[in-house]
């Protein structure tokens, strides 16, 4: 069976059709462009409804694209939660949680410090609505620093209210002895974007998605093409997306 191709552009301007309160997820390995394609699609959700409160978490003590993408996005980066109030200036259009590190500290100490800050805003977004919640990487925030109680609320309740939870995972088997992100990040998202994996342990966790047949998805993620491409953090293996909507269900290969 073949599956259809779409331009990334076209994909973006007249296919994507984002509903508040769905959730979604880009997997693959990491440098393969998810989270920049995570960004794209969160511009198109944020102009489409303003009035919902677009928050990215970002648990890494530095990160070059998620700096850029919120100069570009106009998202405001903060450090604490929750924002602070400010009616001298226009209300940006979302937020990156960005909380700083612990200097000198042990990794155990510096993720005790960093976890509150993220539960107490996933806390609230949950609990107001109306809401869409970045969590880029996926895995940090879940396993690292064991939020994945917290992430499950928004996967499993969180659509009554409007609060969609967005996601980006790069090993969906999970580590030997780290654990795994919730098995909720494959059923519960209405989109799903995953790119070009042969890690088989990975693919496998594929089936978990539900509504859509398993050996296609993983024929299909095991053909998409990869290209070098130029980016702004230098030459990057960039792979096409095979984008699962689960609320036809139909799917298509996104170019880049």
């Amino acid at each position: 069976m073949r599956v259809a191709r779409i331009p990334r552009e076209t994909f973006l301007t007249e296919y994507f059709d984002y509903q508040p309160g769905e959730h979604v997820s880009f997997i693959e390995p990491t440098q393969q462009g998810k989270t920049h394609l995570a960004y794209q699609c969160l511009d198109q959700a944020m102009a489409r409804y303003p009035h919902l409160r677009t928050v990215s978490l970002m648990p890494k003590s530095r990160d070059p694209a998620t700096a850029g993408w919120a100069q570009r996005l106009d998202m405001k980066v903060i450090g604490g939660w929750p924002p602070p109030k400010n009616w001298l200036r226009e209300k940006p259009r979302g937020y990156v949680l960005w909380p700083p590190h612990l200097k000198n500290a042990p990794v155990e100490v510096n993720r005790a410090h960093l976890a509150p800050v993220f539960r107490q805003c996933l806390a609230d977004q949950f609990r107001e609505g109306n809401a869409i919640t970045l969590a880029d990487d996926v895995y940090l925030t879940a396993v690292l620093l064991g939020l994945n109680p917290d992430l499950e609320e928004h996967w499993t309740a969180g659509a009554g209210g409007g609060v969609g939870l967005w996601s980006t995972n790069q090993k969906p088997s999970g580590t030997i002895g780290g654990g795994s992100v919730s098995s909720f990040v494959y059923n519960s998202p209405a989109h799903l974007f995953l790119g070009h994996d042969p890690d088989a342990r990975n693919r496998k966790r594929f089936s978990e998605i539900g509504g859509v047949d398993p050996a296609l998805v993983t024929e299909t993620v095991m053909g998409l093409q990869k290209y070098r491409v130029q980016t702004a953090g230098g030459i990057k293996t960039i792979s096409e997306k095979l984008y699962i909507c689960k609320t036809g269900p139909y799917m298509a290969i996104i170019g880049l």
